[in-house]
């Protein structure tokens, strides 16, 4: 059985579009969930616009992708992981 924890991918401005690249080519992989852009405002400027990815990976796929895609790797943040599977891990 598949174990799936929830991630977020985060991309900063232009890494916007290599991000959507590279998730799409996870296919079923990846679950999407939903997006969300979220910005730093400062003096009515926008200073900084990040692009969140939120879905599910399987948490071996996930570790994959942190040993082999430096890319998703450094914008990869885990947002939820199982209490079951964090037991198998504890044992």
């Amino acid at each position: 059985m598949n174990e799936f924890i929830l991630v977020e991918f985060i991309a900063l401005g232009d890494d916007r579009a290599i991000l959507i690249d590279k998730l799409e080519k996870l296919e079923g992989d990846f679950q999407f969930i939903k997006t969300h852009a979220d910005y730093d405002i400062r003096h009515d400027t926008v200073i900084n616009e990040w692009y969140i990815v939120f879905g599910r990976i399987d948490s071996m796929y996930a570790s994959m992708i942190k040993l082999q895609d430096p890319f998703l790797s450094e914008r990869m943040r885990i947002s939820y992981i199982s209490e079951e599977l964090k037991n198998k891990y504890r044992s």
